[in-house]
């Protein structure tokens, strides 16, 4: 799903849109998540072309830390939040030039 965040105060723009996925354990592994995310991100690059979306994991969340890397999403900053360390990250389609 990729939504408006209403929740962090570091959002990169006014109107950045976040990732989110959920997926029952008996899924985990199976590489759902990556091909939903490229899927939903391809779409959005096409339907909003350069804006941003954000992710936001805890880093002890292994699998979505490397998820959020092949993807391509880079740290924007870490946080205590929930009583763990949590990672925002922001992918853009625009790459930026230089």
């Amino acid at each position: 799903m990729i939504h408006q965040p209403n929740r962090r105060a570091s959002t990169p723009t006014p109107q950045s849109w976040e990732r989110s996925y959920m997926f029952l354990p008996e899924a985990w592994g199976g590489g759902y998540a990556a091909e939903a995310c490229v899927a939903a991100l391809d779409w959005f690059a096409d339907a909003l072309p350069g804006e941003p979306v954000v992710l936001c994991t805890q880093t002890a969340n292994d699998r979505s830390m490397r998820l959020a890397a092949k993807l391509g999403f880079t740290e924007v900053e870490r946080f205590e939040e929930f009583g763990a360390e949590q990672w925002f990250g922001v992918w853009s389609s625009v790459t930026p030039s230089g």
